[in-house]
């Protein structure tokens, strides 16, 4: 950076923590239930990066923040250290990548979007994800609520029992006629599940279907799943099996879409590169996000207008945001907020100080 923190005087250290954020109610998928999310967080010279810790992506909360301070001890600010950071943990790498886009922002007096020359992002839709339920009459509820907002519903399956996933599925349907509803499995079914059950999704409008067979099958399991089904099939996308650009090459071809998170592939480059993989086979893209503060969720959104398809709720589910930045209109369309940077900030200020 030109207008470097080191260059202006300013104390370079990177500052880390790690932080604990509830949910307003445990959030279930096929691995299980979380009523909490562990975050790495970093700060120098007035920038914030995060990464948050999923239960399913094994990482050491305390092994990462160790290998950050120990590298945070040079106690300067250097791109040069940062690209060099190839063998760090994947959360690091994630936060200081974060961190580095948000100062790098505030140096130019841009939003990372127009620094990275890519689409304005405000105005484009997203949609809501509902964790799996254990009660139909008020998930039908709660669907016809987000449904009045948000034109497009993520539904979380993988139950363990097929009929139930089926009957999530009815029930959302019935509940948003005219709402795109999209399915995502979270790897929960066996390729013979999948090819049970597919079909008679298909006949309930889902637009696609998000990693239904587990990732630990490899390319195996999708040309097991794609073999065995008919002609009335949904759009497959992958999440799990797709973690960087090398692995969207393998699934081409057994795939109508890929996920894209910041967390999978480390930060803004790994992100860009699965999306331009993706073009140059013909797939389709859904930016994702885990469940994260406003801080994390409102970097992944610099990249919306980049993608087909956008999924940024994951702070919606706390109990206590402690960074504010991504908003939504009442038609579900994303609101960035104008500051230069990612554009997040700090709910309180003694954060990291």
């Amino acid at each position: 950076m030109d207008d470097s923190p080191s260059q202006s005087g300013r104390d370079t250290r990177v500052l880390a923590e790690l932080c604990t954020l509830r949910l307003s109610s445990p959030f279930r998928i096929a691995h299980g239930a979380s009523s909490e999310r562990q975050m790495l967080r970093v700060r120098a010279c007035g920038g914030y990066g995060e990464a948050p810790f999923v239960p399913y992506y094994p990482e050491d909360p305390a092994a990462a923040l160790s290998w950050l301070r120990r590298w945070e001890h040079s106690g300067e600010w250097r791109n040069e250290e940062l690209d060099g950071l190839q063998q760090a943990p994947r959360s690091v790498r994630l936060a200081l990548d974060v961190l580095r886009h948000d100062l790098m922002g505030r140096a130019s007096g841009q939003p990372v979007w127009r620094m990275l020359q890519l689409p304005d992002p405000n105005g484009v839709l997203s949609c809501r994800s509902l964790s799996i339920p254990s009660n139909l009459s008020e998930f039908s509820q709660r669907v016809r609520v987000l449904g009045g907002q948000f034109g497009m519903l993520k539904l979380k399956l993988g139950s363990g029992n097929l009929d139930f996933d089926e009957a999530i599925v009815a029930t959302a349907r019935e509940a948003a006629p005219h709402v795109v509803l999209f399915g995502d499995v979270n790897g929960g079914w066996t390729p013979q599940d999948a090819i049970k059950l597919i079909p008679r999704l298909a006949r309930l409008g889902l637009a696609f279907l998000e990693q239904p067979v587990h990732h630990d099958g490899g390319r195996e399991g999708w040309l097991e799943l794609c073999n065995g089904l008919g002609s009335e099939r949904l759009p497959l996308f992958a999440d799990e099996s797709v973690q960087n650009a090398a692995d969207v090459s393998l699934l081409a071809g057994l795939v109508q879409g890929i996920n894209v998170k910041l967390l999978k592939c480390g930060g803004f480059g790994g992100a860009l590169e699965m999306i331009q993989t993706a073009r140059k086979f013909g797939l389709q893209t859904l930016l994702g996000c885990m469940i994260e503060s406003s801080l994390g969720v409102t970097a992944a959104a610099h990249l919306a207008a980049a993608v087909d398809w956008v999924d940024l709720d994951g702070h919606l589910y706390l109990a206590e945001d402690d960074f504010e930045g991504l908003k939504f209109d009442s038609q579900g369309r994303l609101i960035l907020p104008l500051s230069a940077g990612i554009g997040a900030s700090p709910v309180s200020t003694t954060a990291l100080d």
